[in-house]
């Protein structure tokens, strides 16, 4: 592949993920107190993800050849492992807790980002 090409499809996956890990590694990041840290922060995390999922999704249907199927899945799964990743970052940060229930904010994030994609294909 044409390093052109390349970063035309992976950069914004790198850059996004690095944004990401910019925000996790703040320490006492918050927007707000009680409910109104709640209510940012979660779909804070479900937009983060549903881009991130799909930025993977343009870059993996541009450098590989598979089905439709084995796209949305290794983007899925490619997604919900920084998703990890960046919990695990969290716990190392101070003041930042990772949590588990994030993750399943994260997972709403690649479902709409799926479903997004889904609803861009099927009407360009």
């Amino acid at each position: 592949m044409q390093l052109k090409k390349f970063l035309f499809l992976w950069l914004p996956v790198l850059a996004w993920a690095g944004l990401i890990f910019y925000l996790s590694s703040i320490p006492n990041l918050a927007v707000g107190e009680g409910a109104v840290d709640f209510l940012t922060r979660k779909p804070a995390h479900i937009a983060e993800y549903a881009t991130l999922f799909v930025l993977i999704f343009r870059a993996l249907r541009g450098s590989v050849v598979a089905s439709m199927k084995k796209l949305y899945f290794s983007a899925a799964v490619f997604t919900l492992l920084y998703a990890v990743t960046d919990e695990i970052h969290q716990m190392l940060t101070p003041s930042r807790e990772g949590m588990i229930t994030d993750l399943g904010f994260d997972f709403l994030g690649i479902l709409a980002g799926a479903l997004l994609v889904r609803h861009l294909i099927s009407n360009p």
